[in-house]
């Protein structure tokens, strides 16, 4: 399979770097699967025989960081871009004193995985083998360290390395990576791995929150998360990781929802409009705020009311629960939401300066898209100049209502 003319020059040169000066280095992971599956990778990891500080001097004239704590990782800064470089690692062993105090963890769940390794031990302690599979651009070599990459690739097969029951009790968040094959390529799981996905749901309740934060915010950038929920849903875990969308699964708020959220990676997928996280974040939100604050069907929106932001924020941190959202990325999705009764009305007085205006205008051109279908909606709206698609978001400062309403429960099914 001839790869390399896809891959990007500056990695390939990044490569050569830690290769001439005696390591080993390979581009490892999803970039690999991706460029396999014919589909542009969202970035590129590499790995390498390198340890952080090796590496750190091997690109001296270069700024690199080394992040981390769990895993100790090297950032290197190119022209604004960043790649990952992590030095190959080798399958850890359960750690009782770095468990967490006063919480039951299963009883071989990895805490710390820092053991340096060589590439085949790297290989083999990764997840599935269609993520195990290692590339050199620099002399065009796959490396399939688990002699069956390139066939459950080939074969559409989401298969664990290892015994699957304990991988996922080694980390939990390996079965919702599990899925997301599912959902994100059309994958089948392989038998063990489909029964273990069932046997060791429950260990998910033992991820930390801000690791399923990092995994939300992964999905609702990519240009595939419908498919991805979907398969959530099919396999029972959507429950676990988002319980508000499973509850009002398959209701008409919810079917709007992923008929938006679907038009929305369509657009990304074609470069229409960039993957932005708080734009998906108002999408989820966008219909049940309609059940609840406009009292409305899919596509009627809502009556300005004084409270609306305060009523439309707990409602976006309902329906994303349990994951801990940026203050940041709430307060743009709230101003993406509180314009589109404006714009649907193309009521564009002293709207195209607003900081919300390039979100909001998306997410209505979506809505046109799904269901309004109204002729010359989108030429209409003014495409927002280019300072606008840059302007940082301000804190949306609000004080947060302690009593009140359980809006979970205000939500009709």
């Amino acid at each position: 399979m001839q790869i390399k003319e896809k891959i990007l020059p500056y990695i390939t040169d990044i490569i050569a770097q830690l290769q001439q000066a005696g390591f080993d280095a390979y581009i490892v992971g999803g970039a690999v699967r991706d460029l396999l599956l014919d589909r542009i990778p969202k970035d590129y990891d590499i790995s390498t025989s390198a340890t952080p500080e090796q590496i750190r001097k091997v690109f001296r004239d270069r700024r690199t960081i080394i992040i981390g704590k769990r895993f100790r990782l090297v950032h290197l800064f190119h022209h604004g871009d960043i790649v990952e470089i992590s030095t190959f690692r080798k399958c850890p062993q359960p750690q009782q004193e770095l468990r967490r105090p006063g919480k039951e963890a299963p009883e071989n769940m990895i805490f710390q995985d820092n053991e340096f390794g060589t590439a085949r031990e790297d290989a083999w302690r990764r997840d599935f083998t269609v993520n195990a599979l290692f590339y050199d651009p620099v002399n065009a070599r796959i490396l399939d360290y688990t002699g069956m990459g390139l066939h459950d690739i080939q074969n559409n097969c989401v298969r664990s390395i290892g015994n699957p029951a304990l991988r996922f009790e080694e980390d939990p968040v390996r079965i919702l990576r599990a899925l997301k094959l599912v959902g994100q390529y059309g994958f089948k799981l392989e038998e063990e791995t489909g029964k273990a996905v069932a046997d060791c749901m429950d260990f998910i309740d033992h991820a930390s929150g801000s690791r399923l934060t990092l995994e939300l915010e992964k999905i609702l950038k990519n240009p595939y998360g419908h498919r991805i929920l979907r398969a959530f849903h099919e396999y029972k875990f959507l429950k676990k990781f988002l319980p508000f969308i499973e509850q009002q699964w398959d209701t008409p708020a919810c079917n709007y929802m992923l008929a938006l959220l679907e038009e929305r990676n369509r657009r990304v997928r074609c470069r229409l409009y960039r993957d932005s996280i708080s734009l998906a974040m108002s999408i989820f939100t966008l219909p049940f705020a309609e059940k609840i604050i406009g009292a409305n069907e899919p596509g009627g929106l809502w009556h300005f009311l004084p409270d609306i932001h305060e009523e439309l924020w707990d409602l976006l941190h309902t329906v994303l629960a349990p994951a801990a959202l940026t203050r940041r990325a709430s307060s743009a999705a709230i101003r993406t939401l509180s314009l589109q009764e404006r714009l649907k009305n193309r009521n564009l007085k002293r709207l195209f300066s607003h900081p919300g205006y390039p979100h909001a205008r998306e997410l209505a051109i979506i809505q046109n898209n799904v269901l309004w279908h109204m002729d010359d909606f989108e030429d209409s709206l003014p495409s927002p100049a280019p300072a606008q698609e840059k302007h940082r978001v301000r804190r949306h400062e609000r004080s947060r209502k302690e009593a009140g309403k359980n809006i979970a429960e205000r939500v009709f099914v």
